[in-house]
Parts: structure tokens; C-alpha cells; sequence
């Protein structure tokens, strides 16, 4: 059976939605599908050799009538973008965050977050339980040293460029930089200035990692944008302060942040003259729970307990067995 992952990467867009459609690709590609990328081709620098680009989404539709399924990541996508998809391919996935776009068609959604979406939707697949990880996230070292390091990753993209402004605040509140890794993704904004920083304060950098779960396991709490990586430190346990650097990150902060393992502090919405203020929140913020250990304990067990990093499978296997029974009938 095949299957077409739509779903863009940019500097703007960020690397998010690729990052989790590729766990997808892997659950589905164990079942033995074929799997395939379909970008924009003016996103092509962020994408691989191995996908398909289109100019236009009417050669998309096209393409989605030939095939089992489709699955849709795309913020692009209008309610009735999705509906005349939905056209050409009823056997479709639309990822989703923010419940935002209105009623539209899908035999299947998928949002990590508890939300409620119309009977259009014939099978709503919601909550953390379906948050999709990659592999690694299954393999974790429980005999692992203590972590004891402060993890800054800041997305694939950094598209606000807040490593090198927190890592100037951090560095003149006096935290250790000896306990500070940076974790820059591989189309990070200023990566050649936040490396640099790095190196003249000693402080540990890398970038384009492809399994950050060592680095992870290695954290006693992190700095982060709240985006699918939010859902990666809560499988590993990490308690972290979230940097907001996108409106489509809103509700899964409201809905984590209350449940008390992380914090966080909105950027994507403020003046020029409050980011700086908005930076030293964030820093005292980290520098007040870094050595409170019972805390620490507490929101460690409950991040755990919130994503077991099996949902790329579940959601496979779900769908998997409609085209099974469907094939029997």
C-alpha cells in the first residue's frame, strides 16, 4: 500500500512537521508501505533527494488520487483546502495543534492535545498517547548517571534566534557554563555566532544531531521551543521552561504548563521592547528551579507518565488494520 506525507519545512515553518511525519514514515515503512515525501518545491533546500515537489497543490490532488492514503501536516491547509483534498483522497490523515481552521472532512486526525473536532472527522485520534516520536525515544538508558546538564534547543530552525540572546543572559546571571549544552539544529539562525559564544565560554555545542535522546537523557532540565520537542522531553523526563516561538504552540503549553513539570515564557507576540525583559524572565526562571530537586523529582515522574513515545505506532497499526478488514470485506 502507498501512502503521500505532505508536509513543508522552511526557516518560517520550521522543522516540526517533518520531524514527526518521519516517525510516522517509519511506522508505516514497518508495516510495509511505501512511504513517500511530497514538499513544495520552494522549500527544496529542506527537504531530501528522495522526495517528490510540486508547484502547485492541484498537482498534489492529482497525485493523491493514486494512492491508499494520504497524511496532511500543513498549517497552510484552510478547512476547505482540506475538504477539496479530501475529494481526491477520503483516506486521509490531517495532523493538527491548534483546532483553529473550522470543520473539515478527514477519515482520521491526529492532535496530541485533548481537543474536539465535528463528526466529520469519522475517527479523531487526540490526546499524548498518539504524540509521535521517533524510535529512539523507545530505547532509553535506565541505568544512566544523574543528568546534570541544562539542554538549550531551541527547534530545528531557531526562527526567533533566542540561543544566542539566552546563552548572554544565562552567562551574566552566573550560571555554570560547564553544566550548559547547546543543541542547534542544522538550519539554526545565527548558528555561526551561537558556536563561537560557545567556544570562547566553554560551554558544549552541537549541531544537526540526528538522536538527541543521549543529549536528552543527559539533561537535568532544558531550555526549549515548544513544539514537537516538547513532547520529546516530557517522554524522557526532563523538566523544562518553554521559549513560545509560534501561536500554534498555545495550546499545548496551556494545557502542559498547568499540569506543573514545565514553564513557560511567550516571545512569538511581543514588542521589541519587551524581549529583553521577556529574556531575563526566562533566565531567572531557570535559574530558580535549577536546584530545587524536589520539584525537579516530581515534574520528571510526571512527564513520563504523559507520553510513553509509542504513538507513531499506534497510529500506524490503527490505520493499518482499517485497510486490512477493509481488504477482508
Amino acid at each position: 500500500m502507498k501512502v503521500l506525507v505532505r508536509a513543508d519545512a522552511s526557516v518560517e515553518i520550521g522543522m516540526g512537521h517533518r520531524v514527526r511525519c518521519q516517525a510516522l514514515i517509519h511506522a508505516f515503512t514497518a508495516l510495509d508501505w511505501h512511504c513517500q515525501f511530497v514538499m513544495d518545491q520552494r522549500y527544496q533546500a529542506f527537504g531530501s533527494p528522495d522526495d517528490c515537489f510540486v508547484e502547485t497543490e492541484a498537482q498534489f490532488w492529482q497525485w493523491a488520487e493514486q494512492v491508499d492514503l494520504v497524511i496532511l501536516d500543513h498549517y497552510a491547509y484552510s478547512a476547505d483546502h482540506i475538504a477539496m483534498l479530501y475529494q481526491y483522497q477520503p483516506n486521509l490523515l490531517v495532523l493538527d495543534d491548534m483546532n483553529d481552521r473550522g470543520d473539515f472532512p478527514a477519515k482520521w486526525l491526529l492532535n496530541p492535545l485533548q481537543q474536539h473536532y465535528s463528526k466529520l472527522v469519522e475517527c479523531p485520534l487526540t490526546g499524548s498517547q498518539y504524540a509521535l516520536l521517533r524510535p529512539a525515544f523507545h530505547q532509553q538508558d535506565e541505568n544512566q548517571s544523574p543528568p546534570e546538564q541544562l539542554l538549550i534547543t531551541l527547534g530545528g530552525t531557531d526562527p526567533l534566534a533566542l540561543t544566542l540572546p539566552i546563552l548572554n543572559a544565562l552567562v551574566a546571571s552566573g550560571f555554570a557554563t560547564e553544566c550548559i549544552q547547546v543543541l542547534l539544529g542544522a538550519n539554526a539562525k545565527q548558528a555561526e555566532q551561537v558556536i563561537a559564544f560557545c567556544l570562547q565560554n566553554s560551554i558544549a555545542v552541537e549541531q544537526g544531531v540526528s538522536d538527541v535522546t543521549p543529549l536528552m537523557q543527559q539533561a537535568k532540565m532544558a531550555i526549549s521551543a515548544a513544539g514537537g520537542t516538547l513532547f520529546e522531553l516530557a517522554c524522557m523526563g526532563v523538566p523544562t521552561v518553554f521559549a513560545q516561538v509560534a501561536d500554534n504552540q498555545t495550546r499545548s503549553l496551556e494545557q502542559h504548563v498547568p499540569l506543573n513539570w514545565c514553564r513557560s515564557v511567550r516571545f512569538d507576540n511581543v514588542s521589541d521592547t519587551l524581549y529583553a525583559q521577556r529574556i531575563g524572565q526566562l533566565v531567572e526562571e531557570v535559574n530558580s528551579l535549577w536546584s530545587d530537586t524536589e520539584w525537579q523529582k516530581t515534574a520528571r515522574n510526571t512527564a513520563r507518565s504523559l507520553v510513553d513515545g509509542a504513538g507513531a505506532e499506534r497510529v500506524a497499526q490503527t490505520i493499518h488494520a482499517y485497510f486490512v478488514s477493509e481488504s477482508i470485506l
